[in-house]
């Protein structure tokens, strides 16, 4: 009796084992954590209903629907939201969801910015220090800025570090190296190159016009 009954218990708790084993939660996942304004992503869904519908949007608005595999996995294409004109980076979160069990959902954090720079003021004298604000350069790598005249560099600046996840850097400093530079109109180049080339890329350009003010 006694080894009977060892045996009946020992299989009961297999049985139990089996049974606590439960399904992993819904995921949702990206490749990068920056992605321009516009441009075409990846993203990955694990976990769903085998052969279920998975929906994703960013901050609420739904940007495309896909159909998960036998293993509740879905790789879906997707395009990053458009930024506004005036909005230069922006936290979306990204949520992936099975329409059908809207309990069964998974979010994640996405930053979209916009190539560009910005400065403020908009014009000064060459001595006035400018506020640059630079947007979507490689981020962890230093930032230069290029002052081309009549397609020559003349002038080079060390701006610092761009910052993850977006390569993005605010900069206040000094307009012009010089107080009377050439009159006419000077590109300013911003990029991650030390060794200024008009091919280098990312970049981002900005026209300047240097006018003689007599008083």
């Amino acid at each position: 009796m006694r080894r009977a009954t060892i045996a009946a218990a020992t299989t009961g708790l297999a049985l139990l084992g089996g049974a606590a084993q439960a399904q992993a939660a819904p995921g949702v996942a990206v490749q990068f954590g920056c992605y321009l304004s516009g441009s075409p992503m990846t993203a990955t869904a694990t976990s769903f209903a085998a052969g279920g519908a998975v929906d994703f949007s960013f901050d609420g608005q739904l940007s495309g629907s896909g159909t998960a595999d036998a293993a509740g996995n879905l790789t879906q294409p997707l395009t990053a939201p458009v930024l506004d004109f005036n909005t230069y980076q922006h936290q979306y979160t990204l949520t992936a969801t099975d329409p059908n069990n809207p309990v069964a959902t998974a979010s994640t954090p996405v930053f979209v910015t916009q190539r560009t720079v910005t400065m403020s003021p908009k014009q000064g004298r060459p001595k006035k220090k400018i506020k640059f604000g630079v947007h979507a350069l490689n981020p962890g790598q230093p930032v230069y800025l290029h002052y081309i005249f009549k397609k020559k560099q003349r002038y080079r600046k060390r701006l610092g570090v761009a910052k993850a996840p977006c390569g993005s850097l605010t900069k206040k400093t000094r307009f012009f190296p010089v107080n009377r530079p050439h009159t006419g109109v000077w590109t300013f180049q911003f990029d991650n190159k030390k060794r200024y080339s008009k091919h280098s890329l990312p970049r981002v350009l900005l026209k300047i016009q240097i006018f003689n003010i007599f008083k």
